[in-house]
């Protein structure tokens, strides 16, 4: 005997699918235009605005 759907499971999933759709109905203009933030960091690095990562940081070692 096939087990019965979970109501709550459901109606969850029905409220996911509702909200998905309607994000996806109302275009979103970037939040950030690439180029321009890319300049930014690059006038920052060459003014020496940008530190070094610390040895704490996620796949860096140590800089000194």
């Amino acid at each position: 005997m096939p087990a019965s759907p979970d109501p709550a499971g459901e109606r969850l999933a029905e409220l996911f699918r509702a909200w998905k759709s309607d994000i996806s109905a109302a275009p979103m203009p970037s939040l950030v235009d690439p180029v321009r933030a890319a300049a930014v960091i690059a006038e920052a690095r060459a003014n020496g605005c940008i530190c070094p990562p610390t040895a704490y940081a996620p796949g860096h070692g140590r800089w000194n």
